[in-house]
């Protein structure tokens, strides 16, 4: 059998070879469908605002943008200690356990007697599903090449982006059928379900099932591999390289500004705005966030396999990042900050096509640390655009709440189209700081640099000539 890199593998390498990958495709979408709660749970606040709002007397945009970023301050702030489970504990363990403690959290979601309840519910679901995606990273570490990473990656985002289409259309439905609570309870019983299934099939690495370590595949690929030091890393030494690493920072600074702005529109603004500003259902604003998803979904995608086929990171995710920067001055200027509805379409499709440059930031944290810590670096690079969602979606809400008239229909305030537009532009000022931050990512040419690099007087060296 001849591969690309022109060098002959034997039968029991072939053998080896199909028996790799028969198993890494079962645990990536193993792992991958368990995300889909991850993103269910992400966006699932906005298709219930009115809901929530009006069951448990919530008055103020502001405290409803709270709720909703608790999320986010939660999963921003275990990415590291993800990263720190799964490379010492390892992704099977992880994963196993997160998932019960999600599948509980949102059993209490659903059961909430009051608004306390309500938060208990879901700081335990965000527990639960935060170690996720950085458990995954850590199983592509070990199971697929170099050169596939970002491709996979962005695969990542279609399969887990199906929990954002599920939290908006079809939960709007359940919603309305069996209610906002019951519709908990089946997300609950999923999200058992998978620690089920990862606890079976998942395994950390090729060696646990009698495989060679996917280097050694790359290597008589005539391939490039990761570079190994031939040592360990405490996860204490592993940690200190990764936060000592300036070039840690630029991509996690682009998330949390690129995302940010993202997550405060689909994530819980965007259907207030179309049932409020358009007169929508919620079914039919819901159709608008299904369009940011699957961009979302399409560009992600497209953006890892393009990253990898050309070899580069930093430029591809600038230009889709001012890609999103266009799309997003023409829904703030166009009719006072309100298109005509049939340009929504496009326009949601575009946002969600222009946020998907944020998948490309694992990978430019990744390879420019050491292998040894890939799980720290990507919990590092993971963390920037929650960060972002959790300080845009109040601060979204702040300023609605500025710009609010007094209107209260059904208990629930009512913004007038001025509200979003201003909310609209503090959006675009904050992308255009995003896209300078993209500016500033090292290009990697899809190698690990990160062992040269994990010396100081290196970084120095290099930042000094621009290297």
């Amino acid at each position: 059998m001849m591969l690309s890199g022109g060098s002959e593998l034997s039968y029991e390498w072939q053998q080896r070879l199909h028996r790799l990958n028969r198993r890494r495709w079962a645990i990536w979408w193993s792992v991958a469908l368990a995300l889909l709660t991850a993103y269910f749970h992400r966006t699932v606040t906005g298709v219930i605002a009115d809901s929530l709002m009006r069951d448990f007397s919530i008055a103020r945009a502001s405290d409803l943008g709270v709720l909703a970023s608790i999320y986010f301050y939660i999963y921003a702030a275990m990415q590291i200690p993800a990263g720190i489970l799964a490379d010492a504990w390892g992704p099977r363990r992880t994963i196993g356990l997160a998932l019960a403690v999600a599948a509980l959290g949102a059993a209490v979601f659903g059961a909430a007697p009051s608004l306390p309840w309500v938060y208990a519910g879901r700081v335990l679901a965000t527990l639960g599903v935060s170690v996720i995606f950085v458990s995954l990273v850590k199983l592509q570490v070990e199971w697929f090449r170099l050169r596939e990473f970002c491709t996979v990656s962005g695969l990542i985002v279609v399969v887990a982006n199906s929990g954002s289409l599920l939290s908006a259309t079809p939960l709007a439905f359940a919603v309305e059928t069996v209610g906002w609570r019951a519709s908990f309870y089946i997300i609950a019983a999923f999200t058992l379900f998978m620690a089920a299934v990862c606890w079976l099939v998942v395994r950390d690495r090729p060696a646990a099932i009698g495989l060679p370590p996917i280097a050694d595949f790359e290597a008589r690929e005539g391939l490039p591999s990761a570079p190994d030091t031939g040592r360990s890393m405490s996860a204490c030494e592993s940690l200190g390289i990764v936060l000592g690493n300036t070039r840690t920072w630029w991509p996690f600074l682009s998330g949390v500004m690129v995302y940010g702005v993202y997550m405060s529109f689909m994530g819980i603004w965007g259907v207030p705005y179309f049932m409020q500003v358009y007169g929508m259902s919620r079914v039919e604003a819901a159709n608008y966030v299904i369009a940011m998803a699957v961009g979302n979904m399409i560009g992600g995608q497209a953006i890892g396999y393009l990253s990898d086929r050309v070899g580069r990171r930093s430029r591809p995710y600038t230009l889709i990042a001012t890609c999103f920067f266009g799309v997003w001055l023409i829904l703030t200027v166009w009719n006072g900050g309100k298109p005509p509805v049939w340009a929504l379409y496009p326009l949601c499709l575009g946002i969600g096509i222009g946020t998907s440059g944020v998948t490309l930031g694992v990978a430019c944290t990744k390879e420019v640390n050491p292998p040894q810590a890939a799980g720290i670096a990507a919990g590092v690079a993971n963390s920037g655009p929650f960060v972002g969602a959790a300080l845009m979606q109040p601060l979204f809400g702040w300023v609605l709440d500025l710009n609010w008239q007094g209107v209260i229909e059904h208990g629930v305030k009512v913004y007038p189209p001025e509200a979003y537009q201003y909310a609209f532009w503090l959006c675009a000022a904050v992308l255009a700081a995003g896209i300078g931050c993209t500016l500033m990512i090292k290009e990697t040419y899809c190698t690990n640099i990160g062992v040269r690099d994990s010396s100081p007087a290196n970084r120095v060296a290099d930042d000094a000539t621009g290297g």
